[in-house]
């Protein structure tokens, strides 16, 4: 049994070849791409890694193949990661520690660790960058209130979405934000902040700047990646384009208001020490 697999989900994202050298550069032993049907299959050029399987469906939520995926592999190991491309999980009070490290140190003793969303924004960047790690430094202060009046860009400033690391030994089902548990099997079920146990659920509770600076883990979620993004997001993305959202949607949500460098220099640091690239 290997330690940490992860499943994501894909479509057009053109910056899929820096994730996955983010995250097996996190002790992730393998990873598993869905491919929801992209046009631009070229995203994935670059992508040779061995830890790395690319499969190609559609319908993949109408189908429910996440759910499909993670029953055919979950025995194979003992943690799951369940994100999607624009969504890095990184380490934050032990800045030095990988993933996996946080794993098996101070979360070894839990079943799921439910990690809160941290909104990052692109401060008006026209074009896609090279590397969003290194160049899009900017996000949302979660001191704040953002007031919006579309429930997908609401503001976050008392509850925000959370994502989740889980055993597989604990977890029978996948959902967007956290598994579900095996039939009369207890566990023990954590916030990745100050490790606090919690009930399963899909949110974090009024998430602060504080909060953010001592966390164990934090997950940054890069939707507004740059106005080219945001533009071919409402032609490809599956929500957006049912819900009919516009760009001075998702444009309205780029709230720069914090300088945050963590993934930048964690990048570099990766960098510098030759992380075998996919």
């Amino acid at each position: 049994m290997s330690f940490l697999g992860l499943i994501t989900r894909c479509r057009d994202e053109f910056f899929i070849g820096e994730f996955c050298d983010y995250y097996l550069s996190q002790g992730v032993d393998y990873i598993y791409i869905i491919d929801d049907d992209s046009n631009d299959k070229s995203i994935y050029s670059n992508i040779h890694d061995p830890r790395i399987s690319i499969i190609y469906r559609q319908e993949i939520i109408s189908s429910n193949y996440a759910q499909y995926l993670y029953k055919k592999i979950k025995d194979s190991y003992k943690w799951i990661i369940y994100v999607d491309v624009d969504e890095f999980v990184t380490t934050k009070k032990y800045n030095n520690r990988t993933i996996r490290q946080e794993l098996e140190t101070t979360f070894k003793k839990v079943d799921c660790v439910m990690i809160p969303w941290v909104m990052m924004s692109c401060n008006q960047k026209i074009k896609n960058p090279e590397s969003i790690l290194l160049e899009n430094t900017h996000r949302w202060n979660h001191d704040k209130r953002h007031l919006h009046g579309i429930e997908k860009f609401r503001c976050r400033y008392d509850s925000i979405e959370v994502k989740s690391i889980f055993k597989t030994s604990k977890f029978k089902l996948l959902d967007t934000h956290h598994p579900f548990n095996l039939k009369n099997k207890k566990t023990i079920n954590v916030d990745s902040v100050y490790a606090q146990k919690r009930e399963l659920g899909n949110t974090h509770s009024q998430l602060r700047e504080r909060d953010i600076q001592n966390a164990y883990l934090v997950c940054y979620h890069y939707r507004i990646i740059s106005f080219e993004n945001c533009f071919n997001k409402l032609k490809n993305n599956f929500w957006y384009i049912k819900n009919n959202y516009s760009l001075d949607d998702l444009w309205s949500t780029d709230y720069s208001e914090v300088v945050d460098e963590s993934l930048m220099n964690k990048k570099k640091s990766i960098d510098s020490n030759s992380i075998p690239k996919s």
